[in-house]
């Protein structure tokens, strides 16, 4: 019995529900799935540079109508190479009645280039379809992107 309750401490401590980062600064999303939730709740993001509406999805982009914010770090980088540690976007994701059913959530964790230098994750309270450093349900995609990983950045 006490290998099945090691074996279930053990399995949780891996889902990353909560990497323990929770921040009060409304320009670091936190990572992990639980505490992300609760500062995208808070509206946190809604003070960042965001664009004025939803849009349908952008050519290639596996997300549907989406608005995009980018925080202060990511708006105001300028040129090539990696983004500096904090830059961060979240993208609202919307279902066919214009009501928010997804967020997507990305945050530059280590000055060096490549998918795992960001968290990345996508869902909804009770429901992660990617939540981790280099999840490559994000970076498959981002790999393609201008510059390290970022197609959008709202300016």
């Amino acid at each position: 019995m006490r290998w099945l309750a090691f074996f279930l401490l053990a399995t949780a401590a891996c889902d990353k529900a909560s990497y323990g980062d929770v921040t009060t600064d409304p320009q670091v999303p936190p990572r992990g799935s639980s505490d992300i939730h609760d500062w995208l709740e808070a509206g946190h993001y809604l003070t960042w540079t965001c664009e004025p509406a939803p849009h349908p999805r952008r050519l290639g982009s596996g997300h549907g109508t989406n608005r995009i914010c980018s925080n202060d770090l990511l708006r105001d980088s300028t040129g090539d190479g990696p983004y500096p540690v904090g830059a961060a976007a979240v993208k609202e994701i919307y279902d066919s009645g214009g009501r928010i059913a997804l967020f997507a959530v990305y945050r530059k964790v280590s000055g060096e280039g490549g998918g795992d230098s960001w968290y990345w994750y996508e869902g909804s309270r009770g429901d992660t379809v990617a939540n981790g450093e280099g999840d490559d349900t994000c970076t498959d995609c981002h790999a393609g992107a201008p510059r390290d990983f970022v197609y959008t950045v709202v300016r």
